[in-house]
């Protein structure tokens, strides 16, 4: 912002109370070896923003959009560009549900791994809980294990790879 560096100030609803009211570590309170600051400490995570959660739920959308094209109808057309005209119908039908189903859960994925630093932990967040979910949810609706563990695979592989495409927007 300025040359102050003021950069890494915190915002005030980031702010310790004790810190707004000025009040500061007493010396008997702190290890002997570390000095006394007036600084609050750093939020180590920055969420991402709405664009790269944009991003991270065309990118799910597309590649859950390829798998089902893939396994279920590739061979409903003849040329390439009728299965590229297959794929983008397959996203709008999963942009579709997931506006109901897997934003709200990798929304409140998300929120709650915010103090978890490790991105490739998220990732893998990302693929092991929407799999589970769609395993369960869908296995007992239709009352059968394999095929909707698969479908819970391809829901996993989705959603890991949407934020995946995220994680240069995540910064630590």
């Amino acid at each position: 912002m300025t040359d102050k560096g003021d950069d890494d100030a915190l915002p005030p609803a980031l702010i310790p109370a004790d810190v707004l009211a000025g009040e500061t570590a007493s010396a008997d309170t702190l290890p002997a070896d570390t000095p006394p600051t007036d600084t609050p400490p750093r939020h180590p995570y920055a969420a991402p923003g709405p664009l790269a959660v944009a991003l991270g739920y065309v990118v799910g959308c597309l590649v859950l959009a390829v798998i089902a094209t893939t396994v279920v109808g590739w061979g409903t057309s003849r040329d390439f560009w009728g299965y590229v005209w297959t794929v983008i119908v397959a996203a709008f039908y999963a942009a579709g549900l997931g506006l109901f189903t897997a934003l709200p859960v990798a929304l409140i994925l998300g929120w709650s791994l915010r103090g978890v630093l490790s991105q490739g932990l998220h990732v893998l967040a990302f693929f092991v809980v929407p799999a589970l979910l769609g395993w369960v949810i869908i296995g007992l609706s239709v009352q059968a294990v394999v095929v909707p563990l698969l479908m819970g695979a391809a829901i996993g592989v989705s959603m890991a790879a949407g934020r995946a495409a995220v994680w240069p927007f995540a910064r630590a």
